[in-house]
């Protein structure tokens, strides 16, 4: 992040930096200081993956002896992300910056071993809304990401 490009005062005053063309998340249903000005309907993402036999051997000794399944870790991210991608691409795809309402489902597909994960949301435009007052601490705590970004800043 550049820190020419946040100025302490206008983020302390309320105007919010413009997002550009990436797609932001969260599982509310808005952003502070932002307004949703376009809504573009339903962006999900789906991954099914499978256990390797020869990991779950190996996992199943750690089950007895106990310890973190880490292999089957792996899996559960490497499932969760793919799944994220996936509906981050569709929102781009309709033209979203951002996705409200995200939530992901996870479920067992039969006696395979095999596991579906489905991040689901709503594909919105969201707006700065110019010279927003963040209520609480909020103000404060921006003031001092920039301040932290204006630090560690490399010319």
């Amino acid at each position: 992040m550049n820190a020419k490009l946040l100025d302490r005062e206008a983020l302390v005053a309320g105007t919010r930096p413009d997002i550009n063309h990436k797609v932001i998340m969260t599982s509310a249903d808005g952003f502070d200081g932002y307004e949703i000005t376009e809504y573009f309907g339903v962006a999900w993402g789906i991954s099914v993956r499978a256990k390797d036999l020869g990991q779950d051997c190996a996992m199943g000794c750690k089950g007895i002896t106990g310890g973190e399944l880490n292999s089957y870790s792996a899996l559960g991210h490497e499932t969760r992300q793919r799944a994220l991608d996936e509906m981050l691409s569709m929102a781009a795809r309709l033209k979203a910056n951002a996705i409200i309402n995200v939530k992901f489902e996870i479920e067992p597909i039969g006696s395979t071993g095999a596991a579906q994960v489905v991040a689901v949301g709503t594909a919105v435009h969201i707006e700065p809304i110019k010279n927003y007052v963040p209520d609480g601490a909020l103000g404060n705590i921006l003031a001092e990401i920039h301040d932290r970004v204006a630090e560690n800043q490399v010319d």
